[in-house]
């Protein structure tokens, strides 16, 4: 998993600052569509591009607000 969401991270570019929250972020939103957490990262990462800026900006925003 951890290379999984590395590969989603540098693709979206998700700052190392920021990336500590996409094993929750995924683990969360796998759980509510039914997928595995790496099912899910795979999917944002190579197949649904607007599904990954969609995470990628609520990576952000998690941390963002976590920080705030």
């Amino acid at each position: 998993m951890l290379l999984d969401l590395a590969s989603f991270a540098s693709r979206f570019n998700i700052a190392p600052a920021d990336a500590y929250v996409l094993p929750a972020l995924f683990e969360n939103a796998a759980g509510k569509v039914g997928m595995t957490p790496s099912a899910l990262a795979a999917e944002a990462t190579f197949r649904n591009q607007a599904l990954g800026e969609y995470l990628a900006d609520a990576a952000r925003n998690v941390a963002a607000q976590d920080r705030a």
